[in-house]
């Protein structure tokens, strides 16, 4: 039985609206921090984020589970 946060997820590989604007809900705070901590300027951490939810809408049917956590995937995109 999927979780909720699978079934957010397969939704939004899917590619539902609602389910991108959850997870922003969900982890665009600590997605922040991590760019801000790398950046330190408010300004281009805010543009780096929009750019990483960017590429995750656009990339979320490369998201495989079984290759580790939604998380680490989203935070490897902050990162890069």
């Amino acid at each position: 039985m999927n979780s909720q946060p699978d079934l957010l997820i397969a939704r939004l590989q899917e590619g539902s609206e609602v389910a991108f604007n959850r997870i922003y809900e969900r982890y665009h705070q600590a997605l922040y921090g991590v760019i801000f901590a790398i950046v330190k300027d408010e300004d281009v951490a805010q543009e780096v984020l929009q750019d990483v939810f960017i590429k995750i809408w656009k990339n979320a049917d490369k998201y495989d589970k079984g290759s580790g956590r939604f998380f680490t995937w989203i935070l490897n995109i902050a990162r890069n």
